[in-house]
């Protein structure tokens, strides 16, 4: 160790021998000696000035290339984030489009579910209405009947009009279906109210709507198509029926009977206003159909109104048929005779009822009618009671349906007690079964035998 001490010391000593520098300077002649030491110190100072040159540069040269680096990351970064915010502005604004369109359809489905919903309440209404006037007919013949029934006790019922517990008459052209349906009216409607706050409370796009709601929509819409069949079903059946009972008395024609009675200006119109436009208007299935159920509405309300206006319901409901109407051997002369009417069987004493609403024109004794009433009503129809043991009734009186006018009896040209029927129109006398026989299908009626 001392020895490369010693030759580092010799080295220095032979490359820094102490030097003189000559300064000439105005004639005269300085020098600056330079000991080996200085030179050292000198030499150390270069090479650190050296080195901290060198380092500087370097350093300058590196971080400016970092900062570069650097600037490009930052500037990637950026624009990284301007794309993201440029992604997340569509999205929000694809958002927003969505929420406009979820709201349009909400408040286009509650629309209709509630359109709808009014419609079908106000068509209900139509079809209770359209045959109500019908409906009291009904449960006035039934309660005449029953009555007649429980004054006599002497009757064998084979058929009888189906009662509720509640004591209301069920006609056999209600629909049960219908009714049923008029039930699911009642649970649309709080559907409907359901679904409306639901949608209306809701901020959630179409297409992320839950599956239960859209079932729960797509079940609404398919029991309100469910009840509008009924309707349909109901309304169409009854048309069929009512037209097939006009035609049944083999007098008259629905539609001249109904242009008839039921002016032109007074035809039965209404329902839920459908404005057409152009055929788009129409475009749904169910507008239309609830358009021509509408349509229907009003002509079953017409043929409610003739089948009113003819006398199709029994005189008398505690009887026996003696004698039809027309050529038959008369019971006196055993000769073949004209009938000019129906004979029910009947004891002495035995209610009978006005088969219609009209005005007496004739009560007292006609020959061989015996004690008769005879009552105009209206329309063309008249009806006759012969052989009454008693009238009930006077002259220009004006009846209801089935209001009792009268007793059966024996008195005129005949055998034995019984009731002569007839009924006219238009000035000609016409079979009163092919009237009774399709009143069955409006009044439901049974025959009834005596126990006589």
């Amino acid at each position: 160790m001392i020895q490369r001490l010693h030759r580092l010391k010799w080295l220095f000593g032979n490359y820094f021998v102490e030097k003189q520098l000559y300064i000439r300077s105005q004639g005269s002649v300085k020098y600056i000696s330079l000991s080996g030491r200085s030179q050292t110190m000198l030499a150390l100072l270069t090479v650190c000035l050296c080195l901290w040159v060198g380092y500087a540069s370097v350093n300058t040269l590196f971080r400016s290339s970092l900062d570069q680096e650097k600037s490009i990351e930052t500037n990637q970064k950026i624009l990284a984030y301007e794309d993201e915010i440029n992604r997340l502005r569509i999205a929000y604004d694809n958002l927003n489009g969505k929420l406009a369109m979820t709201k349009d359809w909400f408040g286009e489905t509650t629309n209709r579910l509630e359109t709808r919903h009014k419609e079908l309440n106000d068509l209900l209404e139509r079809h209770a209405s359209v045959t109500n006037s019908i409906t009291k007919m009904q449960q006035r013949f039934t309660e005449t009947k029953n009555r007649t029934r429980r004054s006599t006790g002497q009757t064998t019922l084979v058929a009888q009009v189906g009662q509720d517990t509640n004591g209301s008459f069920e006609s056999r052209l209600s629909v049960p279906k219908v009714l049923m349906s008029e039930r699911h009216l009642a649970g649309l409607n709080n559907k409907t109210n359901t679904v409306s706050e639901t949608l209306s409370g809701s901020n959630v796009p179409v297409p992320l709507l839950s599956e239960n709601l859209h079932a729960r929509i797509t079940n609404l819409n398919t029991r309100q198509k469910d009840l509008i069949d009924a309707i349909e079903e109901s309304t169409d059946r009854k048309i069929r029926e009512y037209t097939a009972i006009i035609k049944g008395t083999k007098v008259l024609e629905p539609e001249s009977f109904i242009a008839q009675i039921v002016p032109e200006s007074d035809r039965a119109m209404g329902g839920p206003y459908i404005p057409i436009k152009t055929s788009r208007d129409l475009e749904s299935s169910l507008d239309r159909q609830i358009y021509r159920i509408s349509g229907n509405l009003d002509y079953l309300s017409d043929l409610s109104s003739a089948i009113e206006n003819i006398p199709l319901s029994r005189p008398i409901h505690n009887y026996r048929r003696t004698s039809g109407f027309g050529p038959r051997v008369d019971p006196f002369k055993k000769r073949a005779a004209f009938h000019s009417g129906t004979d029910f069987g009947t004891p002495t004493g035995t209610p009978v009822h006005a088969t219609l609403n009209g005005t007496v024109t004739y009560a007292g004794n006609r020959g061989p009618y015996g004690l008769v009433v005879e009552i105009d009503h209206g329309q063309g129809f008249k009806t006759r009671y012969a052989h009454l043991n008693k009238t009930l009734v006077r002259r220009g009186q004006v009846v209801g349906f089935q209001e009792q006018i009268g007793q059966a009896g024996n008195t005129g040209r005949s055998t034995g007690p019984h009731l002569h029927y007839e009924i006219w129109h238009q000035g000609r006398v016409h079979n009163p079964s092919h009237f009774l026989a399709n009143g069955e299908q409006i009044f439901n009626t049974a025959e009834t035998y005596s126990s006589d």
